[in-house]
C-alpha cells in the first residue's frame, strides 16, 4: 500500500509564554464578540433583502444594471449600520485592545477612546467600510445580470434568484447562481416529467439555503477581521498613549502567530519580525486605511497579534510635569492651583481641574498660530508665547480652558451628554432670538472684555454672533458638533471657576446650560 504525503502549510514553532498570552487575549476577545457581530450582519442583510421588492428587482433586470437610487439607498443603509452598530463594535474592540499589551500591566495607565487619533480612525474605517460594502453588493447583484444568465432565465425566475444574494460578494453571488443552475439541470434530467415551476421552486429553495450558509461565512469573515483590525489598532494606540505620558520608554513591535500548522505562508514570513512603532510590516494586499500595515491582521480572518517590547526605559522626570523652564508661563502655573482652591465654582469640577493640572505636561511649540492648544493624541498642553495676541491672554482663562478640554476629552465626553447638547441648542436659540439684548449685555465693560463669555457666545452660536464679540472661533471650526461642545464646555468651566460679574449669567441666560454642565461634571459621571 502506498501513501501520499502532503506538504505541511507551515513549520510548527513553539511560542514564548509572553507571545502566547498576547495571542490568547486576542483569541478570547474574538471568541466572545464574533458571534454577536455575525448575527448583526446576517440580520442586516436579511432586512435589506426583505425591503427590496420584486418590482424593483424586475426593473433592474430589464434595465440590465443597478440604478443610482438603489445604490444610494444601500449606501444609506450601511451608513446607518455603521453609526448605530459598527461604531460601538470598533470602540469595544479598541478599548479591549488598548488594555491588552503586557507592557502596560504594571503602569498606572488609563486608555482613552475619546482622543482624536482613535476617533479619526473609527470615522475613517466607517467611511471605507460603507464604500466597500456598497460597491461589493452592487457587483454581487450585477453578477446574475450577465447576458448568458438573462437569456437563459425568465425575468421572474431571475428576480427570485437575486434577492437571496443581497449581502454576498461578487464571487459568492456567481457561485450561488451556478449552484441554482446545477440543481435545476439535475432535476430536469432525473425528473423529466416534473413541472418547470416545481423545478424552479426546489432549485430556489436549495440556492436560498446555500445563500444562508454563504451569508454566515461572509459575516464571520467580516466580524473577525473588523474586530481584529480594531483590537490591534487599540493595542497600538494604548502603547502610544502610555509612551506620550512617559509611563514607558522606547518600544518595538514583534509580530506573533500561533506557531501551529494552520499559520498561512504570509504570516509565517512575518512571525518574530521586529520593527519600530511608526514602521510598517512587509506584507502584500490592498490597503484599506492609512497605517493598516503597522498592525495585524495581514488578511481576512488573520488571528495574529503584536507583542510590544520596551527596549529603552524612559528617563525619570525629576521635576513636576507642570514645569517648563519658561518664565512666561511658569509663574502662572505655580499660582494656578491656589486659584482653583479659592474658586467658588462647582466643587467636582474644581477638583477635576486640580487633578488634571497635576498630571498634564506643558510644552512650548513656536510653530502654532494659537497661544494655547490641548493635544489629545499626546495628552499635552502646547503653548506659544510668540503667537499673535499671546500677551493679551487672561492666563487663568487659558489654563482652565485647556485643562477643561483635557478633562472633557479623557473622562466626561460632553458631546455625548444629551441634556448638555439640548441645553446648548436651547441657549443658542435664546441668544439668536434676542441679539439686541446680547449687544446691551456687551456694553458692560467686564462682559465685553471677558475671554470666556465672548468665546462661549461665539461657540454656542457657531460663530454667527462673532461680529459683536471680542474673541471667538470661526464658523468653519464650529461646524463640528464635537468641537463646538468642547469649546462650550471649556468656556462654561472658565466662567464657573472665575470671579467676573459675568458669573451672574449662570443664573440668567446660561442657567439651563450651567445646570446641564453640573450634571456632566458630577462625580458619578466617570468614563
Amino acid at each position: 500500500m502506498s501513501f501520499i504525503f502532503s506538504k505541511p502549510r507551515g513549520v510548527v514553532k513553539k511560542q514564548s509564554k509572553s507571545a502566547k498570552r498576547t495571542l490568547d487575549k486576542l483569541q478570547s476577545f474574538l471568541e466572545d464578540e464574533t458571534g454577536d457581530v455575525e448575527r448583526l450582519l446576517c440580520g442586516f442583510w436579511k432586512d435589506q433583502g426583505d425591503a427590496l421588492t420584486y418590482q424593483e428587482i424586475r426593473s433592474v433586470i430589464l434595465a440590465g444594471e443597478l440604478t443610482k437610487e438603489l445604490l444610494e439607498a444601500w449606501r444609506s443603509d450601511y451608513s446607518v449600520l455603521v453609526s448605530k452598530k459598527m461604531d460601538s463594535v470598533w470602540k469595544r474592540a479598541m478599548e479591549a485592545g488598548g488594555r491588552s499589551p503586557e507592557i502596560l500591566e504594571n503602569v498606572p495607565f488609563h486608555f482613552s477612546i475619546h482622543i482624536p487619533g482613535v476617533i479619526n480612525w473609527i470615522k475613517e474605517r466607517g467611511a471605507s467600510f460603507v464604500t466597500a460594502c456598497t460597491e461589493e453588493q452592487g457587483k454581487a447583484i450585477q453578477a446574475p445580470l450577465s447576458k448568458k444568465m438573462v437569456e437563459s432565465h425568465a425575468v421572474d425566475e431571475l428576480s427570485r434568484m437575486i434577492r437571496p444574494c443581497i449581502g454576498l460578494t461578487e464571487g459568492q453571488a456567481a457561485a450561488n447562481a451556478k449552484y441554482y443552475d446545477h440543481i435545476r439541470s439535475s432535476l430536469k434530467k432525473k425528473h423529466p416529467k416534473m413541472k418547470p415551476e416545481s423545478i424552479q421552486k426546489k432549485a430556489l429553495e436549495a440556492s436560498t439555503k446555500y445563500a444562508e450558509r454563504q451569508h454566515r461565512q461572509r459575516a464571520m469573515t467580516i466580524a473577525q477581521t473588523e474586530l481584529a483590525f480594531a483590537y490591534n489598532k487599540g493595542a497600538d494606540e494604548g502603547v502610544r498613549q502610555a509612551h506620550e505620558k512617559r509611563l514607558i520608554g522606547t518600544v518595538v513591535k514583534r509580530w506573533s502567530t500561533s506557531g501551529d500548522m494552520n499559520v498561512c505562508s504570509i504570516c509565517q514570513g512575518l512571525d518574530g519580525m521586529e520593527i519600530g512603532m511608526d514602521d510598517e510590516f512587509d506584507f502584500k494586499g490592498r490597503v484599506l486605511y492609512e497605517g493598516q500595515k503597522q498592525t495585524p491582521p495581514a488578511h481576512p480572518r488573520c488571528a495574529c497579534a503584536v507583542q510590544y517590547i520596551e527596549v529603552a526605559q524612559e528617563e525619570a522626570v525629576i521635576d513636576s510635569p507642570m514645569k517648563t523652564g519658561d518664565q512666561w508661563i511658569d509663574d502662572f502655573i505655580e499660582d494656578y492651583d491656589a486659584s482653583l482652591v479659592d474658586a467658588d465654582g462647582d466643587e467636582a469640577m474644581s477638583t477635576r481641574l486640580l487633578i488634571s493640572h497635576d498630571e498634564v505636561r506643558y510644552e512650548k511649540n513656536e510653530n502654532m498660530n494659537a497661544a494655547f492648544s490641548y493635544n489629545g493624541e499626546r495628552d499635552v498642553i502646547l503653548y506659544n508665547p510668540h503667537a499673535p495676541n499671546a500677551n493679551n491672554y487672561d492666563m487663568k482663562f487659558a489654563l482652565t480652558h485647556e485643562n477643561a478640554h483635557r478633562v472633557d476629552c479623557l473622562y466626561l465626553h460632553s458631546w455625548e451628554n444629551k441634556r448638555f447638547v439640548q441645553a446648548m441648542d436651547s441657549t443658542e436659540s435664546l441668544i439668536m432670538s434676542n441679539l439686541d439684548g446680547m449687544k446691551e449685555l456687551l456694553k458692560n465693560k467686564e462682559y465685553v472684555m471677558d475671554f470666556a463669555f465672548n468665546d462661549l457666545i461665539s461657540s454656542l452660536t457657531r460663530g454667527k454672533a462673532n461680529d459683536m464679540l471680542y474673541v471667538g472661533h470661526t464658523e468653519e471650526y464650529l461646524a463640528s458638533d464635537y468641537r463646538r461642545s468642547l469649546e462650550v464646555f471649556a468656556d462654561i468651566a472658565c466662567i464657573d471657576m472665575g470671579n467676573s460679574s459675568v458669573k451672574e449669567e449662570l443664573g440668567g441666560i446660561l442657567k439651563e446650560l450651567y445646570e446641564a454642565y453640573k450634571e456632566v461634571v458630577a462625580w458619578g459621571n466617570l468614563a
